[in-house]
């Protein structure tokens, strides 16, 4: 990391894998910056999957994903405050490329390490949400 942050690990347990890596049910979460506001989801027994996970209410602050019943069973009916949800993201060069999938976050139980990627049916969240798009070209040109 370099500037001198000491990096917490922690390792999620994920009986079903995440999307695309099924067979893959251990990954260790490492906080990339001070502010947790950007993660690494590193598979625990190899080096690749690598994902960029990020925290999507920062992102979209009136982001509201609802876990269905069974989702509900499967993390043990918890409180809300005992679950984090993070967004996959995929980082570009051109920043307006970027794109955070708010469909499909990744929900983990704090207290029991346990994770799960979940689909949001019966949202209209994007798998592909720009947040850098608005913002860049908002302010383009304003200062000449």
């Amino acid at each position: 990391m370099g500037s001198g942050i000491e990096a917490e690990s922690i390792l999620i347990h994920f009986p079903n894998g995440i999307y695309g890596f099924e067979n893959i049910k251990d990954f260790i979460l490492l906080q990339e910056d001070e502010k947790k506001v950007i993660w690494s989801l590193q598979a625990a027994e190899t080096a690749y999957p690598s994902l960029i996970v990020l925290d999507p209410f920062l992102i979209l602050p009136n982001y509201r994903p609802a876990l269905t019943e069974e989702q509900n069973k499967f993390f043990g009916n918890p409180k809300p405050d005992d679950l984090c949800y993070l967004a996959v993201a995929v980082i570009r060069k051109n920043l307006e490329d970027s794109a955070v999938n708010l469909k499909s976050p990744i929900v983990i139980h704090v207290k029991s390490r346990l994770g799960m990627q979940i689909i949001l049916e019966d949202s209209n969240y994007p798998v592909q949400y720009r947040p850098f798009r608005k913002q860049m070209s908002r302010g383009r040109g304003a200062c000449l």
